[in-house]
């Protein structure tokens, strides 16, 4: 499981609960995700969140902010699909990220982009991490906009062997039609507004053990 966070949901006490609790609880992989936060003080959240969890197996993966992810000790990056061209176009030296044991993820949203991201791999022999596609249901965090549905991941499913995480209104009640065409999933909203994180995770867990 992938958490996104999102500190709109919640107080910043809360905040570093939750993200503490689903490390705890299993989440093996959280991607820091206030981009609009000043690096200042995306830092000064980071650090707390570290010292307030301590040794983790969790990865921490920050969002698109290239500065950061380069001075702290996070376990990966994750950027937007056309943030990942540009700086593929100025020769940024992605290569730096796979040598260091690092992960990198990608933000993708249609067959064209995974087509695309297919022959820069084939080119480049770049090792991706995994791509997050979206929004597969309807969500809040997504409104008045279609959903991609099943269909995108049994599509891109056939046509790379990417690591692919669904993204976009995964619940417990649909995690295992999502997991028939993914290898992972991403939630936000379930995670970041819920009481009880504990419950939530062993929902999702449990629901899951049906494909076994």
């Amino acid at each position: 499981m992938y958490l996104i966070t999102n500190r709109s949901f919640c107080s910043r006490e809360r905040y570093l609960e939750v993200v503490i609790e689903a490390s705890r609880c299993g989440v093996g992989n959280v991607i820091i995700r206030e981009k609009d936060l000043p690096n200042d003080e995306l830092e000064s959240l980071y650090i707390d969140i570290k010292k307030s969890l301590g040794p983790t197996n969790t990865n921490f993966i920050i969002n698109s902010n290239l500065n950061l992810f380069e001075k702290l000790d996070f376990e990966g990056l994750h950027l937007p699909f056309i943030k990942f061209l540009e700086l593929l176009k100025s020769g940024y030296n992605f290569n730096k990220i796979i040598d260091n044991k690092k992960i990198l993820g990608l933000s993708l949203h249609s067959l064209n982009e995974i087509e695309k991201l297919n022959q820069i791999v084939d080119k480049t022999k770049l090792n991706i991490g995994y791509v997050t596609l979206s929004h597969i249901f309807e969500t809040d965090c997504k409104k008045g906009l279609e959903p991609k549905g099943l269909r995108l991941l049994k599509d891109s499913r056939k046509i790379t062997d990417l690591k692919i995480v669904a993204l976009g209104g995964i619940l417990p009640t649909n995690v295992c039609e999502v997991m028939e065409y993914s290898d992972d999933f991403a939630v936000m909203s379930t995670v970041m507004k819920s009481k009880d994180i504990q419950k939530v995770v062993q929902e999702y867990n449990s629901n899951l053990k049906n494909l076994i």
